[in-house]
């Protein structure tokens, strides 16, 4: 039951995250990121945000565990990164700035 919570949770988590970067992605905007800020790489890190999701959600689902508790800790993950990024992305936009070393401008 605790694999189940953990993969249920971890799955939200990482489809929470990568919907903002792929919207962004997909309608060509930049937006900052622990990679960069262009559109493509937006992109590319939802792709890999829904990709990890889907396999931690599928590794949920090996675990024949309740339904009703995976789908609850989905949920609270996909809440959770979005609490996150409401958070941090009105306090500080440039929030990666200060955790990432500098990047060459080209």
């Amino acid at each position: 039951m605790l694999i189940t919570i953990v993969l249920a949770f971890l799955a939200g988590l990482n489809a929470g995250n990568g919907l903002p970067h792929f919207i962004t992605g997909i309608t060509g905007q930049e937006h900052p990121s622990p990679l960069g800020k262009s559109a493509v790489v937006n992109l590319l890190e939802g792709w890999s945000a829904f990709l990890i999701g889907g396999i931690f959600w599928y590794f949920t689902w090996l675990q024949h565990g309740d339904p009703i508790l995976a789908y609850t800790f989905a949920a609270l993950g996909v809440f959770t990164i979005n609490l996150f990024h409401a958070r941090v992305w009105r306090a500080n936009p440039e929030f990666y700035k200060h955790i990432l070393p500098r990047q060459k401008s080209s």
